[in-house]
């Protein structure tokens, strides 16, 4: 059964430009985002290993064009999720946010947004970790996060950072939209959120996340939802199915 958005015909995405002036944010995506580093880069982490890339080589780099492939990047996930998202959000949270590009989209394309709550680790990994697991590599800096989404428009006032290496207690009584794009389900699993999950959601929000398909099987999704469907399946390296969820258990 195919999940039904009565005002998906309506939903046109806004194009932007998304804007990237600090070298630090750029140095984080690079670490963060593997497919936007040039030929060379490529050569040279293949070649040096990822811990010299990250506390050597990533310092030196130039970043041309680093903001028209983000864009062009975030655009086209944002186009894959765009219908699925209800007309009339006002709580979005982002499990694995990083530098919280999307939410720079659904900002500029749902007006009545309140806040994003967005949560990730709150430092970069020097020690490399490989596999499914919850003790997953982390390259992220929330201040960096919170800069680059104010110089694209978001108020100061809707952005709620939650760094989850620390206590945390969460104050909303729901979420519309929850997003994980290649975090939870892609390199660490469901259940590490799943007791918050159960807190802030209602039989009406919507979760869209990346399930790592060589880990682990879609029926998984069954044991915390009772609604699923694939948006969109990539078989590449490491095979992913980014799904729709609605009605946690």
């Amino acid at each position: 059964m195919k999940y039904s958005n009565p005002f998906a015909c309506f939903i046109i995405g806004i194009k932007l430009s998304i804007l990237i002036n600090n070298k630090s944010q750029k140095k984080l995506l690079l670490l963060q985002r593997n497919e936007f580093l040039s030929p060379i880069q490529k050569k040279i982490r293949k070649l040096f290993g990822r811990l010299l890339f990250t506390k050597f080589f990533i310092h030196f780099f130039q970043y041309q064009n680093l903001d028209d492939l983000a864009s062009n990047a975030i655009e086209k996930e944002f186009n894959n999720i765009i219908k699925y998202i209800p007309k009339n959000i006002k709580n979005v949270m982002d499990i694995g946010c990083g530098l919280g590009l999307i939410n720079i989209f659904i900002n500029e394309n749902f007006k009545k947004i309140q806040k994003f709550h967005l949560l990730d680790k709150n430092k970069i990994d020097s020690k490399i970790k490989y596999g499914f697991s919850k003790d997953y590599e982390s390259y992220n800096q929330l201040l960096l996060t919170k800069k680059i989404l104010i110089n694209n428009g978001i108020h100061k006032k809707k952005i709620n950072l939650i760094d989850v290496n620390k206590k945390f207690s969460f104050e909303e009584e729901s979420v519309d939209l929850v997003i994980s794009l290649v975090s939870m389900g892609y390199h660490y699993p469901i259940s590490e959120y799943i007791n918050l999950l159960r807190k802030i959601s209602t039989n009406d929000t919507i979760f869209i996340f990346d399930l790592a398909t060589e880990y682990q099987d879609l029926n998984i999704l069954s044991q915390y939802f009772k609604y699923y469907e694939i948006i969109e399946k990539t078989d590449n390296k490491h095979p992913r199915c980014r799904v729709l969820c609605k009605k946690i258990f």
